[in-house]
């Protein structure tokens, strides 16, 4: 198999190193939200529950509607780190088929263990914990749901709403990357 016209073997293999440094880089990102984000919902939980005196229940509300909105915020960045990760490992693996001339660290890499790697993973804690959040104020009866919602009520239907959209939407957000900047064109 002949290289395809582009950078040298040299040029090649600078450009492999920094696409492993970026993919080192955008887990490293992952990882640290993964450890973050449950941590602080935990923490931020356990003292909504163990306090001796409860909040008022509009403070509950809006703090567990912010932590949730939050989250979906993360989730959608971390989709988009997400992604990012998936381009450059095929563009590292198009450099290792057409550049390097051998198998590297990507194109003999093994499949996720029954299909569930780093994307589905994060998706399920992620809207597992946006999913806390929302069930927060009702689980502390901050809330009650009732025929006729007014105030609070209706402030924290339609924000668990429109926040349970987004959530579900990211959830089967598509990250995967079906091509690679090292293919021809109409390839």
């Amino acid at each position: 198999m002949e290289p395809l016209s582009g950078p040298s073997m040299p040029e090649a293999a600078k450009i492999y190193a920094e696409l492993c440094t970026g993919i080192r880089e955008t887990d490293s990102i992952s990882f640290r939200l993964l450890n973050l984000v449950p941590l602080v919902t935990g923490t931020a939980l356990a003292a909504l529950v163990i306090r001796e005196k409860p909040l008022p229940p509009e403070l509950v509300t809006l703090f567990a509607l912010f932590a949730a909105a939050i989250t979906v915020g993360l989730f959608r960045w971390e989709l988009w780190n997400v992604q990012k990760c998936h381009w450059l490992v095929k563009y590292a693996e198009g450099i290792e088929k057409r550049a390097l001339l051998q198998d590297g660290l990507f194109l003999e890499r093994p499949p996720d263990p029954q299909r569930v790697g780093k994307a589905e993973a994060e998706k399920l804690i992620y809207f597992v914990t946006i999913i806390v959040w929302l069930a927060t104020p009702l689980a502390l009866g901050a809330v009650k749901l009732q025929a006729q919602a007014t105030g609070l009520s209706c402030l924290y239907l339609w924000a668990t709403v429109v926040i349970s959209i987004v959530a579900a939407v990211s959830v089967f957000a598509k990250t995967e990357v079906s091509t690679c900047a090292t293919s021809k064109p109409g390839a």
